[in-house]
């Protein structure tokens, strides 16, 4: 009979843990040194099988602390159909923070054509997600400054911009869609530091009114070490 590999053997060893609760969610696994010692088994043969739970979404790691048992196992609610804010469904590490700033700009033809307006102005706010002290994501979102007093958004109170962007706008909007792609953008080029310089996955979300107008535009960069999401399919009946 075939013998699975030593790191399969450490994979199903360590997610027996898990499922025992002898490793608890949320928590901090053992040190690769403990564990090697405790499996008998190489670096190597340890970080492939962690390397697999990770992308399995067993567990999470954080630059510089180590690898964490993820809160929820078998993601669940990781899911781009829930009509939220997907910051919150596709990051595989807590928000613990945000940093928000926003910037008033001239008119552009991108803009212009985005919002189907003549030589506006446009606002950009922006939010960074935190974990500890590491940036773990980015929000850049477009707006047009009539659909910030229209929902009455303090833009000197960073709890009144993230109310805005993470709730208040999905209340009244009618639609959203949703494109998924890995940016060209290399993390350097920001004004922050990314926790990581893994390629960020780029979510590009507009959303609609009741009568089809854009209200807004969001970008979302997240390190690709760190976004997890699933998408629920069924197949066409009507054909």
């Amino acid at each position: 009979m075939h013998q699975p590999a030593k790191y399969v053997k450490v994979y199903n060893k360590i997610l027996k843990m898990i499922e025992q609760g002898q490793l608890i969610s949320g928590e901090k696994i053992p040190s690769e040194e403990i564990l090697t010692k405790e499996f008998d088994v190489s670096r190597v043969t340890l970080r492939t099988a962690l390397s697999l739970l990770k992308e399995d979404g067993f567990i999470t790691s954080i630059h510089g602390k180590g690898h964490y048992i993820s809160k929820n196992n078998s993601y669940s609610n990781q899911h781009l159909e829930n009509f939220i804010s997907p910051i919150l469904t596709t990051l595989t590490v807590p928000i613990e923070s945000r940093e928000t700033y926003y910037h008033k700009n001239t008119s552009s033809a991108f803009t212009d054509q985005l919002f189907g307006v003549q030589n506006r102005h446009y606002l950009t706010l922006n939010v960074w997600y935190k974990n500890g002290i590491n940036n773990i994501a980015n929000n850049l979102a477009i707006v047009m400054p009539e659909t910030i007093d229209k929902f009455s958004v303090n833009l000197n109170n960073p709890k009144s911009i993230v109310q805005f962007l993470e709730n208040n706008v999905y209340k009244v909007a009618s639609s959203s869609t949703l494109t998924l792609s890995v940016s060209e953008r290399h993390p350097s080029t920001f004004r922050r530091n990314f926790i990581n310089d893994s390629p960020l996955m780029l979510i590009t979300e507009d959303i609609f009114d009741i009568h089809g107008d854009r209200l807004i535009q969001n970008k979302y960069y997240i390190p690709s070490t760190l976004f997890r999401t699933e998408m629920v399919r069924h197949p066409n009946t009507l054909s």
